[in-house]
């Protein structure tokens, strides 16, 4: 499976970046449960996952706090706007991003 990149590795990606882009930051740590929530769900869960995936916990957190069941995760996947993956035994979920031809 995926295993996570060193902090050595991480590093050498971050100073490379850094010299090439305006804006580069430095974000590895977990990102917590606490999200904001505007008051249209699907699309707050697609703009939070476009920016870094959400474990399934903080998802299923995010729905109990907007009234919400799971529905709205397997609509959105089978719509193809989410996808679920699997990183060291946690699932998680993120924005489909659309592919360049």
């Amino acid at each position: 499976g995926i295993q996570p990149a060193s902090d050595q590795a991480l590093n050498i990606a971050y100073q490379v970046f850094k010299e090439n882009l305006a804006n580069v930051e430095y974000l590895i740590g977990y990102e917590g449960n606490e999200f904001g929530f505007s008051g249209n769900l699907e699309e707050d869960l697609l703009g939070i996952t476009s920016v870094h995936p959400m474990r399934e916990e903080a998802v299923r957190e995010y729905l109990k706090k907007a009234g919400a069941d799971w529905r709205v995760i397997t609509n959105l996947i089978k719509k193809g706007s989410l996808i679920e993956l699997k990183y060291q035994g946690k699932n998680f979920y993120l924005r489909k991003l659309p592919v360049k031809a």
